[in-house]
């Protein structure tokens, strides 16, 4: 191939086209690179703040979560304090409950209290009433006493010059018991006239007024039947001097009395240690000294499917 001018010209058109290109892409991509390191650096700027800030959000995360913990150990405390509260509440109210109660159980008692007072300053009033009659009658009963001691002394000297006179006129040596009574009893305390069921003899009589004497003295039982000879069980034997004899009695029982309190009814019991035979027996009345009276009874035979 041959060089020629015009080829000359239209490689240095092309080349002058070349290099204008390139100038321009230069220039092109010279521009261009520098906005991309400006963007490059405002992009850096970003990521220094979004830094900046994700810094001081973690921070403020940090701090947050140490608060919220704190706050977590707060809510537990006043948790476990609102419950401690709350229990020592619920008692608060049952004590207040119980006091109410009670409050009301003592307005209860106050008000029967207060009745009751009432009724006693009612009762007080008419016992001073009353008081203050007797006070107002005790001038009259006073005087009326006098009279009665002095009536009761004059009684009592008569009566001394009576029991003077009758002692003058009556030994008391001849004085004796009356109402002598016999009752024979069988096992079931009913009376009996029959010696094989006798279970025990009572022996009732009075001492009169004329033997009453100051004193206690011992009263003795004789039991024997109409020959003398006594019934078996006797506890004792005794000597009683009287109208200048001695007499040996058996004694089956013995009681002391205030002849001081005569008259007066005396009763003796007799439980026989043995089986009582039929016949005719004599209960005999004794002081130490003296002879008081006696009563017979009889027991029979029992009869035939009796």
């Amino acid at each position: 191939m041959e060089w020629t001018a015009q080829n000359s010209k239209t490689i240095a058109a092309v080349l002058a086209l070349l290099l204008t290109t390139s100038v321009v892409g230069g220039l092109y991509y010279w521009d261009k690179s520098g906005g991309v390191a400006k963007e490059r650096d405002k992009n850096a700027l970003k990521a220094d703040s979004l830094l900046s800030v994700k810094l001081n959000l973690e921070r403020d995360i940090h701090h947050l979560s140490l608060d919220l913990n704190s706050a977590r150990r707060e809510n537990a405390g006043i948790t476990k304090k609102l419950a401690s509260t709350q229990t020592f509440l619920a008692k608060k109210n049952r004590i207040v409950a119980k006091l109410t109660q009670e409050t009301h159980a003592q307005k209860d008692d106050l008000i029967t209290l207060k009745q009751q007072v009432a009724e006693l300053d009612a009762l007080r009033s008419e016992l001073k009433a009353e008081i203050e009659n007797y006070q107002s009658q005790k001038g009259q009963w006073l005087v009326d006493n006098n009279q009665l001691k002095t009536t009761n002394e004059t009684l009592q000297v008569q009566i001394h010059d009576l029991n003077g006179k009758l002692n003058s006129m009556v030994p008391k040596s001849v004085v004796t018991a009356t109402n002598f009574r016999v009752d024979v009893l069988k096992n079931n305390h009913k009376v009996t006239a029959k010696a094989k069921k006798a279970n025990s003899i009572m022996v009732s009589f009075t001492l009169p007024a004329l033997l009453t004497t100051e004193g206690n003295q011992q009263v003795f039982l004789s039991l024997a039947d109409v020959e003398n000879r006594p019934m078996g069980g006797a506890i004792q034997q005794l000597s009683v001097n009287a109208n200048e004899t001695t007499l040996a009695v058996p004694v089956h029982a013995v009681q002391t009395l205030d002849f001081g309190k005569n008259p007066q009814k005396a009763v003796f019991e007799f439980i026989p240690n043995e089986k009582i035979t039929n016949g005719i027996y004599r209960a005999s009345i004794y002081t130490e000294n003296t002879y008081l009276g006696s009563v017979e009874f009889q027991l029979r035979d029992s009869f035939l499917f009796f």
